[in-house]
This record gives structure tokens, C-alpha cells and sequence, in this order.
């Protein structure tokens, strides 16, 4: 996909006024942008996300050829039109159109679509729809819409869950999956774990999830959850978890650490959620670990008086 661009080029190819768009909400694999867009007659470059076109207006006739042939469809309000990643397309129109345009990344796609079907999936791709009437589908690319022109608390959750169901009613219908063979699906290796492991020891602070480090290690999430549980012997949460208590232990040692610095510094969304941890992990409190840390080292410092 080299000679793709992003969503956010769409505007330097299709003439038109923004509306709106999720760009500084923070969204993770989905992004949406609301468009005016002017009477066209273009050639638009293969674009690296799925993309989910509403039509928000008056009726028109729409045309597009991604392949050899061109096809014509009356796209009226409410009508989605669907373009699959990485696919050159040429469009028609003849009048002025008002589309919100809801872009899912290849990783979220791909995400679900191994979640789905319990295989590595190597490639997702969607079917050549120009024009469908199907209102959940549309209702969710609304949704997603609203949420972005008024964002809302938990705006970040609610629209990566939207996502999340809008991809998975598109690969039950819209779409096409290729495997990974089972010989060729992917192994962490020695070189690639001890890195991966130095990335989560190095983001442990952060909201590490499975998504994120498999696209570390450059599999999909469902490929990476195996490899990783077959190379460790842990899930990749309990690994995590397993890894903030560790740390916790240790900068539970020096007394001059408030117990809220330490929760930060080890990934805990609060104090609370690191003293829960601990006790059910470890069964004390953080408090009760620091005293027992410090009657360790008043014994041994009376051994050496």
C-alpha cells in the first residue's frame, strides 16, 4: 500500500467544504470526517482504511469504477456506500452531496475478524458495494457521526465499541476472509519476545493492550494471543498484570514514594486498583507490603550492627 494515502488526504482529491470530523478526539482505529463535497468527475487514490460512506442529502445518481467497469446506483439519504482498503476508485456525480464518512483501520478489522473466527487471518477485504440500503449499518455510521460532533463521556469507548459492531456486521456480511495457513502462522522466537518484553517494561505506565503489542511484534491480535501464550505460558493480561506487580513490589521499597506515584508508574488506572491487585494477587495491601518490605530491612541492618 505504498502509493495509498490517509483519510485525511480525501479533501486534496474531492473538492468540498469539511462539516466535521473526529480528528482531535483521540478515537483508536476509527475515524469519521462529514463532508460537502461539490459535483466530481475523479480518479481517488487507494486509500489505507475501509471506508463507510452515509449519504446525508438529497438523492443523486452515483457511479464508480474500481475495476473495468462502471456502475450506477441512485444513492439517496441514508444509503451507505462501501470502498474496501487499499482500492483504487474513479467517481461520478453531478450535483452537490453532503456524506459522513466513518473509516475503520486494518488492524481493527483484522482484530475482529480473528476474534470472529478463532483463526489468523492473513487479509480482510470488502465486497465492491456501491449503493446498500441496510439500516443498522446506517444507524451505526449515524451514531458515530453524532458522537463525533458532540462528543460525550466515555466518547472514546463508546465509538471504539460502534467500531467494534459495525466491523463485525461487515465481515458477517460485506466482506471476504483470507487465512493464514496453520504451518506459516507466526512464532515469537527468542530475539522478538526479550524485545517485546522490554517494550512492555518500558510502557508499563501506559494503557498497554493486546492490540498494541501485537502490532509490535507485527501479527494479528488473535496470531500474537496465541504465539505469546505459547512462549510465555501466560495470557498477555495476566502477563501485564503480572509485570505492574512486580514493579510495584519493588518501588513499594522506597519509603519517599507515594503510593499514587507508584500506581502511575506501574499502569494502574488509580491507587484503589493497585491495592485491589496486590491483595488479590499477593494478599496484602500495598501498606502491608512497604511495612513488611521495612521490618526486612531494620532485621538485617540489626544483623550487621
Amino acid at each position: 500500500m505504498t502509493d495509498s494515502i490517509t483519510p485525511y488526504q480525501i479533501p486534496q482529491w474531492v473538492p468540498g467544504e469539511t462539516l466535521g470530523s473526529s480528528d482531535n478526539l483521540g478515537w483508536q482505529g476509527v475515524i469519521q470526517r462529514s463532508y460537502r463535497l461539490r459535483a466530481v468527475d475523479v480518479v481517488v487514490p487507494p486509500v489505507d482504511h475501509f471506508a463507510i460512506m452515509l449519504q446525508c442529502s438529497h438523492a443523486v445518481q452515483l457511479q464508480r469504477r474500481t475495476g473495468s467497469h462502471w456502475v450506477r446506483e441512485r444513492y439517496a439519504q441514508g444509503d451507505v456506500s462501501l470502498l474496501s482498503i487499499a482500492q483504487q476508485s474513479h467517481w461520478r456525480w453531478a450535483d452537490t452531496l453532503d456524506v459522513s464518512h466513518i473509516y475503520l483501520s486494518q488492524p481493527l478489522l483484522t482484530q475482529v475478524a480473528e476474534d470472529i473466527a478463532g483463526r489468523s487471518v492473513a487479509s480482510v477485504t470488502l465486497h465492491d458495494v456501491l449503493v446498500t440500503t441496510d439500516p443498522l449499518l446506517a444507524s451505526l455510521a449515524k451514531a458515530i457521526t453524532a458522537e463525533a460532533a458532540s462528543p460525550g463521556l466515555g466518547g472514546t469507548l463508546y465509538a471504539q465499541a460502534l467500531a467494534t459492531q459495525m466491523a463485525v456486521h461487515l465481515l458477517r456480511r460485506y466482506s471476504s476472509l483470507h487465512y493464514r495457513e496453520d504451518a506459516l502462522r507466526p512464532k515469537l522466537d527468542g530475539p522478538r519476545l526479550r524485545a517485546l518484553q522490554a517494550f512492555v517494561q518500558e510502557h508499563l505506565h501506559d494503557a498497554l493492550s493486546v492490540a498494541c503489542l501485537a502490532e509490535q511484534a507485527g501479527m494479528g491480535s488473535w496470531a500474537f494471543s496465541r504465539a505469546f501464550k505459547a512462549a510465555t505460558g501466560s495470557p498477555v493480561h495476566q502477563y501485564i498484570v503480572g509485570a505492574r506487580i512486580k514493579r510495584a513490589q519493588a518501588l513499594l521499597a522506597q519509603p519517599a514514594l507515594a503510593l499514587t506515584d507508584i500506581a502511575a508508574q506501574c499502569g494502574f488506572s488509580d491507587q484503589a486498583h493497585m491495592t485491589r491487585l496486590l491483595k488479590a494477587t499477593l494478599g496484602v495491601t500495598p501498606g502491608q507490603l512497604r511495612r513488611r518490605t521495612g521490618d526486612i530491612d531494620d532485621g538485617l541492618a540489626n544483623d550487621w550492627a
